[in-house]
């Protein structure tokens, strides 16, 4: 049986590298994507998240904090859903017609008024992902994109683009998975506070 020696020192320098990025992170940016979220309680519209592999996880864990975390603190609930948990439906799309073309297949059907995208992509060149965001943004949808240092073709499409200062993927990720927690601390009500502006 081999054994495994880890690098330690890549594995820090990879800490490190995601606490600098953190640091750089741009505020206004944070702060129009928070209002962006909140503004959909008044319209009704549902914030459809979408990424692929690590991105897609992310995507997925927006959206359950966004429908669960941030709306059951407020009066009035905001909507989130993941193109990527519709596992069967993105697989008969992909088979049928391409899975470049399968996030904006389900888009076309399922997005109304008033919804917006949050698009991530490390790279900002994921066809899909470019795909639906091109699509969205032809129709009027606001879209939000997290990307990575480059920004990728995914930027031409963006009403608001937040850059993670990296092209380390798994930098990328773990800054974004920080953006995705902002969110929620920026946006959901505490208990206590809720409960004294309700008194």
């Amino acid at each position: 049986m081999s054994s495994m020696n880890p690098d330690l020192d890549r594995a820090q320098r990879s800490l490190d590298e995601t606490r600098e990025a953190i640091s750089r992170l741009d505020q206004q940016t944070l702060i129009s994507i928070a209002e962006l979220i909140a503004g959909l309680a008044d319209s009704r519209g549902i914030l459809w998240t979408m990424g692929n592999g690590g991105s897609s996880s992310t995507g997925s864990h927006m959206a359950c904090d966004v429908g669960k975390g941030i709306s059951t603190s407020r009066g009035r609930p905001i909507r989130a859903l993941s193109i990527n948990e519709q596992a069967i439906t993105q697989s008969a799309w992909a088979n049928d017609f391409g899975f470049e073309s399968a996030m904006r297949n389900q888009l076309e059907q399922l997005a109304r008024p008033g919804d917006a995208v949050l698009a991530i992509s490390g790279s900002g060149n994921s066809p899909n992902v470019i795909a639906v965001s091109q699509w969205a943004k032809a129709h009027g949808y606001p879209v939000v994109v997290l990307v990575g240092r480059n920004g990728g073709r995914l930027s031409s499409f963006a009403d608001i683009e937040l850059r993670v200062d990296s092209t380390d993927m798994q930098v990328l990720e773990n800054v974004h998975l920080v953006v995705v927690h902002w969110l929620f601390k920026a946006l959901a009500w505490e208990p206590s506070l809720h409960r004294q502006e309700a008194d």
